[in-house]
């Protein structure tokens, strides 16, 4: 049989729709007598009907079901009871050779519990709160709740952001999730939200923000819109990230949890730690001024002497507390989050060059790099927010929130060049320690007046800091002999070439002060529902970066073993810029930005047709400016500013096709501003991370504008199930890619020497999404597909004749899967307190690096992943493992052209005649025993 997408669309709606029936038992379903929705953990109660005490209990599924089996003949009452709702009794009878009894109770809603459920915020936090925001929202958007975080094996927002249909994730150099990437479009094209709010981002590069720092345990709930409206900001063509923090509880609220774990690989090698206690988070210039000279005395040695021993376990504890006082009207929720762990990591990577004295062009492998990374991280987190009630009408909130995420990382890698030998080879042994420290802080003061039923103004103020610190980055180098065979270094000697065996200071810091405004008015225009709604944002964006490096002198003739057996030993007797790169540095400048922001949005009701119609405008001033001596001396400007104006159009039309089911159409206009550090024209040299090649700011980068439409298909059949198929199309104009500088012409040579961003040609993204969740009470599966294709056409080169020409080469975005997948089985058992979730993701292959020679990116291979969490309650305890990667999936790059010389023994090569392959990182699986305590 031919399976075709309506026969899949046909199987999933019979899925859905499909009731069941028990033989010989009391079965039913609760719901709500006012909407129809199922309820979830309602108490069922089976007492014989002449007065006999309680014979059985349990509880509604996930469907919303129960079923009392094999019950003897007689008469009996059964009796529901649910939070919030007034309690059912119904009569029943089991007559001789009967098969059963079906019932369908539905529940009235307890008036006297009205306000509770008010302040409840309909139940938010659970997975029927997350389904109603999507039912009822006029965008697409798709929502995480709470309870679903929890059960999850994701201890980080960046772990739970790939369970999203339609979003995958960019990882870290420690091979945790990083970075959201949505539908297809790279980071750079997506915002994130602290509860609604835009956060700046500590990265030293970029504006997007590090998902990995937010710890999952804060989250009410996350949202991910996928289409915008004139009250939401602009930047966000891909999509907006909203992590919604948790708020006050109705009651007394108390939960904690502690879990240790443990990585795999840290079983079979050992961890490479390094003293960092004599660390100077200030370079020898900012502490003694700018003419200080200093010499290798002043910079410690005890961080680059490495100790290699067994990894201690990792820890995780959270705590979460929550009440309300004075009357109610003062809500309190406090948090804290602490996670050390530590992280191994083995890699290897090419830098792959195109021969182009070689028919077609194939590939020299000029250098491998093969490292063991060890990487100690941090997360401490710390948030609490505030909510008054002065009366029904006004009211005020105030929400902080800590984030830091500490890396003490550790490379030794081995550098070689010569493929060639079978027996030894020339390398270049390298260790590295880095000391990273991230912050991020928020600030949110809101008010919210209802002057009349009809006017209500809301307003924030906002103060959010970003800062990225890495003090005394620490490299040694050296150069020996490798044994091919024994994998042994031998006739090591302390190696200098270009920067090497240097001590970095670099730190940049964002600064955020923004103000919001709202003001909505409904007029009764046509009916009720009809409102208006103006506003606008004012922000100001600051950003200073610093940099100052130091060199050691050459020497010459120290060899391990016999001068020196570690770095505290080896004699540098000066420094070669004893004065450090001072204002010559070419990362030292200042930027700014500041948003004026305006909107109106409308919002109409007509019969089962719901519209949202508006038009935003946003002011930009971009700028930066650097230091007189980095200007001059790479003959760029020492200022510059970027002024331009925007608007942004949006519509959004939801058709009821009845209670349960919509149909959403939206259109939007979006934009993507360049980073800071992408139009300061300075350079940041090769060799730093994994980059072979130098790079440059672009003044000249022209944001990326967006139009974007979206046509989705909503079906709620329950409170908790769901199925949406969706269709999306984007187009992208001044698209932005990394490369070399492109030539003008065909005749031109192109510049091969640094990458740099740049505006390429318009660019299209089309794609199609599955989202789908069905339970069965005990059982229950989760799934989401999505498929994308996109186009951008850049110029490529190629080589002829051993001269560099252009081409126009059409290809998909880089960072878009055109398959990416997501399966979650589930088992809850309500009456033994046992809950367990296994969970697959799917990415497909994607350009992870792009090239400029034509056919030459670099490809990642299909991802797939694995994670398991079990937990089991007793009565306020719950305990839980979780394991995540349990299929030791790498991370593995490789190129569609062969190598130059396939019968060279190129280390890693499976297909060489064929395939060159350039990357593989492996993480190695990790696991976590935990217990979660509630009151």
């Amino acid at each position: 049989m031919k399976i075709t997408c309506t026969n899949l669309i046909a199987f999933f709606c019979l899925l859905f729709t499909a009731s069941t029936a028990f033989a010989g038992n009391i079965s039913g379903r609760i719901s709500d007598s006012a909407n129809g929705e199922l309820l979830v953990g309602a108490r069922v109660s089976l007492r014989g009907a002449t007065g006999g005490g309680m014979l059985f209990e349990t509880a509604s599924g996930l469907n919303g079901r129960f079923v009392f089996n094999d019950v003897p003949d007689g008469t009996y009452v059964v009796t529901v009871a649910y939070v919030g709702y007034e309690s059912a009794t119904d009569r029943v009878e089991i007559a001789a050779g009967s098969v059963g009894v079906e019932l369908d109770i539905a529940l009235n809603a307890d008036q006297s519990m009205l306000d509770e459920v008010m302040i409840l915020g309909e139940g938010r936090g659970t997975d029927a709160h997350a389904r109603s925001l999507e039912r009822l929202s006029p965008t697409v958007m798709n929502v995480i709740s709470a309870k679903q975080i929890q059960l999850s094996p994701d201890i980080t927002v960046a772990n739970v952001i790939q369970r999203v249909s339609g979003l995958s994730i960019e990882r870290n150099a420690s091979g945790d999730p990083q970075y959201a990437i949505v539908r297809g479009m790279d980071k750079r094209y997506n915002n994130t939200l602290v509860n609604g709010i835009k956060i700046p981002s500590p990265d030293n590069e970029n504006r997007f923000v590090p998902l990995d720092i937010f710890p999952a345990v804060f989250l009410e709930r996350l949202e991910v819109y996928k289409s915008l409206t004139a009250n939401m900001e602009a930047d966000a063509i891909g999509g907006t990230v909203n992590m919604v923090m948790k708020s006050a509880p109705a009651t007394f609220l108390l939960d904690a949890d502690i879990q240790v774990g443990y990585n795999q690989a840290n079983f079979d090698q050992d961890f490479m730690t390094y003293d960092r206690s004599g660390v100077n988070r200030l370079s020898p210039k900012e502490i003694h001024g700018d003419t200080y000279r200093a010499t290798p005395d002043d910079f410690p040695v005890e961080n680059l002497i490495l100790d290699n021993k067994q990894a201690l376990p990792d820890i995780f504890a959270n705590v979460t507390y929550g009440d309300r006082f004075v009357k109610d009207k003062l809500g309190i929720m406090l948090g804290g989050s602490f996670q050390n762990s530590y992280r191994p990591v083995t890699n290897y990577f090419y830098d792959p060059a195109v021969d182009g004295t070689r028919e077609g062009n194939p590939l020299l492998m000029r250098e491998l790099i093969e490292r063991n990374i060890s990487s100690q991280l941090q997360r401490i987190a710390f948030h609490g927010k505030l909510d008054y009630h002065l009366n029904d009408r006004h009211g005020f909130s105030f929400y902080a929130g800590k984030y830091l995420l500490n890396e003490f990382r550790v490379r030794d890698q081995l550098r070689q060049e010569n493929f060639v030998s079978t027996t030894t080879n020339s390398v270049y042994p390298l260790t590295r320690t880095s000391n990273i420290y991230q912050d991020i802080t928020t600030l949110d003061l809101r008010g919210n007046h209802d002057f009349t039923e009809k006017l209500r103004f809301d307003w924030s103020a906002i103060y959010s800091l970003a800062e990225n610190d890495r003090p005394d980055d620490a490299v040694f180098a050296r150069a020996g002999q490798l044994n091919l065979e024994t994998r042994e270094v031998t006739n090591e000697i302390v190696y200098f070439q270009g920067t090497r065996n240097s001590r970095t200071w670099e730190r940049n810091q964002d600064n955020d002060l923004s103000l919001y405004l709202n003001l909505t008015y409904k007029p009764e225009i046509i009916n009720d529902k009809t409102t208006f709604q103006i506003g606008g944002v004012i922000r100001n964006k600051e950003r200073d970066n610093y940099f100052n490096f130091y060199n050691y002198s050459q020497i010459f003739g120290q060899y391990r073993g016999v001068d020196w057996d570690d770095f505290g030993d080896v004699e540098f007797g000066t420094m070669a810029n004893p004065l450090g790169s001072g204002d010559r540095s070419n990362l030292v400048y200042d930027a700014y930005e500041d948003i004026y922001a305006g909107y109106i949005n409308t919002s109409w009701a007509l019969d089962r047709t719901e519209i949202q119609v508006g038009l935003r405008a946003e002011q930009t001033i971009q700028g930066y400016a650097i230091n007189a001596q980095a200007a001059s001396s790479n003959d760029i400007e020492l200022e510059q500013e970027q002024n331009y104006l925007d608007f942004f159009p949006s519509l959004s039309v939801k058709y009821l096709l009845n209670t349960r089911t919509n149909l959403k159409a939206t259109y939007f206009k979006g934009i993507s501003r360049p980073g800071f550090y992408e139009i300061v024209p300075t350079v940041r040299q090769a060799g730093g991370g994994d980059s072979f090649y130098s790079e440059m700011g672009n003044a000249d980068l022209r944001p990326t504008i967006g139009h974007s439409a979206d046509l989705r298909y909503e079906y709620f059949p329950s409170a908790i199930d769901q199925l949406l198929v969706g269709v999306f199309y984007k187009r992208l104009i001044d698209p932005i890619e990394y490369g070399f500088r492109q030539a003008s012409n065909e005749t031109e040579q192109p510049s091969l020497n640094r990458i740099l961003p740049q505006n390429f040609e318009n660019a299209t993204n089309f794609g199609v999404e599955l989202d789908a969740t069905k339970y069965f009470n005990k059982f229950g599966v989760r799934l989401n597909y999505t498929y994308t294709n996109s186009r951008i056409t850049a110029n490529k080169f190629v080589y002829e004749n051993r001269t560099a020409s252009l081409v126009s080469q059409t290809r998909p975005l880089q960072g878009q899967s055109a398959h990416i997948g997501n399966v979650s089985l589930l088992f809850k058992d309500q009456k033994r307190a046992l809950d367990a979730q296994l969970v697959l993701n799917y990415t497909g292959e994607r350009i992870a690096v792009v090239s400029p020679f034509l056919g030459a990116d670099h490809l990642m291979r299909p991802m797939t992943q694995l994670d398991l969490s079990i937990e089991k309650g007793f009565k306020r305890f719950v305990v839980f493992v979780k394991a995540n990667n349990l299929l030791n999936t790498p991370y593995e790059l490789f190129v569609e052209k062969p190598l130059a010389v396939p019968t060279d023994p190129y280390p890693y090569q499976e297909d060489p005649y064929n395939r060159a392959d350039v990357r593989r990182d492996s993480y190695g699986q990790s696991y976590r025993l935990g217990v979660r305590y509630t009151l």
